[in-house]
């Protein structure tokens, strides 16, 4: 068996799902960063910072360029890093706020009360993601996985496994 692919994965558990938000909802800040880049060329084009000596138009630039890759990096890292991991035996919402930052919350499949999808709008409903709700018995009453691609198939995966492990526990395994 391959290592720990989580925070306190239990030796047991076996990954069914690694969800993520779908690969469209980055369009929005990809758009950003490329306009981003863009912009200092096209002031420097209308005349924008003629007056601004050369050099320090140049680290002005340099410092921008900086910011924007910045800009872009944690964005990807946020995309990349907020998963939903649903195991065998529980559920495992880990979101990325920003580099020194996360939070995870974890709920055991024994636990859920009822799991809901929403799904509203034109580029969700052609792109097949939406979000998946999961309110639960514990502490924390909900664990969201927001923007997944199929997020019907994900509900019926997770009632499933709801369902399995419940028959687990009766036989007594």
């Amino acid at each position: 068996k391959p290592e720990k692919r989580f925070v306190n994965e239990q030796e047991d558990e076996e990954v069914v799902l690694l969800l993520r938000a779908h690969p469209i909802t980055n369009i929005k800040w990809i758009m950003t960063a490329v306009l981003m880049l863009i912009l200092p060329g096209v002031l420097e084009v209308t005349g924008a910072f003629a007056m601004v000596p050369g050099n320090l138009f140049f680290a002005g630039k340099l410092m921008w360029y900086l910011v924007t890759l910045g800009f872009a990096f944690e964005k990807f890292l946020n995309w990349y890093y907020s998963v939903f991991i649903i195991t065998n035996e529980r559920m495992v919402d880990i979101d990325f706020v920003n580099l020194l930052y996360r939070v995870v919350s974890y709920a055991n499949l024994n636990h859920i009360e009822e799991p809901t999808m929403a799904v509203g709008g034109i580029l969700r409903s052609m792109f097949r993601y939406g979000d998946v709700h999961v309110s639960t018995a514990a502490e924390k009453s909900t664990l969201e996985a927001l923007a997944v691609p199929y997020p019907d198939k994900v509900v019926n995966i997770i009632s499933q496994l709801s369902e399995e492990l419940e028959k687990r526990r009766e036989r007594g395994e």
